[in-house]
């Protein structure tokens, strides 16, 4: 008996013919899948054997083979094995983080900072989809999350929640200094007026997510409400490599470049009696900052808006495929769209600037009224915005089932 490979060899038994050494061989091989490249090697023997090869040849020809296929067979198969176990591994090893964790890292000489929440009883037998939720001027990412609630969204079905954090800037001399905002294209506050970078911090911050949790890279969703939701369409623009889908509320497109898009899906929510980014026109939102009062501006309403996101997606048609009315409000839709795309306008009747269940301040003497009353529970913003923008996946490029 002698050894190959740690496997014992027979020696004493008799030399078995050429045929039987081919028969081994593509036996042993057979069992490979075909991912291993057994189905060349069963061919390479079978061309040996037509062009007839020599006995003496033979023989190193056909040990050489089965080596191989063995390899190749331990190789891949445990290169499969320990991928399974990995992932496995990670899922159930992960610790899944406090529900009020802070983080930052440094992003262009600057400290930019997000918040993070896991769904309550997150089962991580699959990794989770991700949206990303952009608070408004003068906001922070904790009073967004507080405004709007997520969380119990995030709880019902499953998804992690990222409250990025814009920057406020101290003594800037930009008109509302030292209040977190985000550079939209036209708008708002600091990052404006500093020209901050923050697409650029939102694409490393989506990286560096999908790289710590267990995230699904193919459902990353983008929301936000005023000033967060032009963040999350000019973002639509710029990284729709990244993200499945944009609904957001209260806030128009102020970026025009689509040299990097891809349509993507996108649905804006807008209310008729805003006092801030008006409904007809967002001309009241250019108040703020002289600069950005254009003929464009003024002429750029929530359905001005949704013609924009039908060009950019190549919908078919000149007005909207459907309306889906309802008592309080309706959904306009282009559903013929490239990358079986649609673009769509919630239009509330009876909303504000504020289209989430909660008021956002005590006083409803503010000037602004509409600005602060909720939708006094006359629908599910989150629960309209998670169907529209769950039904697509980047791994399909199309509605999920």
């Amino acid at each position: 008996m002698g050894h190959i490979n740690g496997c014992l060899v027979d020696k004493q038994r008799p030399e078995p013919t050429v045929e039987k050494k081919a028969s081994l061989i593509v036996t042993s091989v057979h069992f490979l899948d075909e991912r291993s490249g057994g189905q060349y090697i069963r061919g390479m023997i079978f061309h040996l054997l037509h062009i007839g090869i020599n006995m003496k040849h033979l023989n190193s020809v056909l040990v050489s083979m089965l080596l191989i296929s063995l390899c190749l067979a331990g190789c891949i198969e445990n290169e499969n094995s320990i991928n399974e176990v990995q992932q496995d591994q990670t899922l159930s090893d992960f610790v899944v983080p406090d529900p009020d964790l802070y983080q930052c890292f440094e992003f262009e000489g600057w400290d930019r900072c997000w918040l993070t929440y896991f769904p309550e009883n997150v089962n991580l037998s699959s990794k989770l989809p991700v949206i990303f939720e952009l608070h408004g001027w003068a906001a922070s990412s904790f009073e967004m999350r507080n405004y709007t609630s997520i969380t119990s969204l995030a709880d019902e079905v499953g998804a992690i929640v990222i409250h990025p954090e814009g920057l406020a800037i101290p003594n800037s001399g930009a008109f509302g200094e030292n209040q977190e905002s985000w550079n939209s294209g036209v708008c708002c506050g600091d990052a404006k007026a500093q020209d901050i970078n923050d697409s650029g911090f939102l694409i490393k911050l989506i990286n560096n997510i999908t790289e710590e949790y267990p995230v699904d890279e193919n459902r990353i969703y983008f929301t936000g409400w005023s000033n967060g939701c032009q963040m999350s369409q000019r973002m639509a623009l710029e990284a729709s490599h990244l993200i499945a889908a944009v609904a957001c509320t209260s806030g128009y497109l102020g970026f025009t470049d689509d040299s990097q898009y891809s349509p993507i899906p996108i649905m804006e929510m807008h209310g008729v009696l805003d006092e801030i980014a008006q409904y007809t026109n967002s001309g009241r939102l250019t108040f703020f900052e002289e600069d950005a009062r254009t003929i464009e501006a003024i002429q750029n309403g929530a359905v001005e808006n949704l013609y924009d996101w039908a060009a950019f997606n190549n919908c078919d048609g000149p007005i909207a495929d459907s309306n889906d009315p309802d008592a309080v409000y309706t959904i306009q839709r282009f559903i013929s769209c490239e990358n079986n795309t649609e673009v769509a306008l919630f239009t509330s009747y009876s909303g504000g600037h504020n289209l989430y269940v909660n008021d956002i301040c005590d006083d409803i003497s503010y000037d602004f009224v509409w600005s602060c009353l909720g939708n006094q529970g006359l629908y599910d913003t989150h629960g309209i915005m998670w169907d529209f923008m769950s039904r697509y996946s980047k791994e399909s490029g199309d509605e999920t089932e």
